[in-house]
């Protein structure tokens, strides 16, 4: 992916082009055209997903956990934010989202343990303030027994 595209995300605003630089080839971009759903795991369950944009709303268990957009990120890596390993997203508008594949976080952790360490706290940033304006999605009961 290129440097200046992963640049242009809310979520890596903090991150240094050196360590952008770093990130880029491990990042892959997919898009979710509106009105298709996608399942949260299979090809979709990454160490990493930043939503660049569109937006799309979650369930899992039949129940409706809330929406995603720009700024959002979910994947077992995600700070701060449930893993949604059996839900589904309905793309309200095309999805464009930004993965990091459970290899390539390997990777990083083992060549640029300090860029990833970069990255996971840029994320860590970025929810907080795209999440202002709505209240943190509740976890479903089935959910919950779950993970019990």
């Amino acid at each position: 992916m290129e440097i200046l595209r992963l640049a242009s995300l809310t979520h890596l605003g903090s991150l240094s082009m050196r360590e952008l630089a770093a990130i880029a080839p491990y990042a892959a971009e997919i898009s979710i055209p509106a009105g298709r759903r996608m399942l949260l795991d299979g090809p979709f369950a990454q160490e990493l997903v930043l939503v660049a944009a569109g937006r799309g709303s979650v369930r899992c268990a039949g129940e409706s956990l809330g929406e995603i957009g720009p700024g959002d990120v979910f994947g077992p890596l995600t700070p701060r934010r449930a893993a949604y390993p059996t839900a589904t997203v309905a793309a309200h508008s095309a999805l464009r989202l930004v993965t990091f594949s459970t290899r390539d976080v390997r990777h990083l952790r083992r060549t640029a343990p300090a860029t990833l360490e970069a990255l996971l706290a840029a994320c860590a940033q970025a929810p907080l303030q795209h999440a202002k304006n709505r209240e943190p999605a509740p976890v479903p009961a089935a959910a919950a027994a779950a993970a019990a």
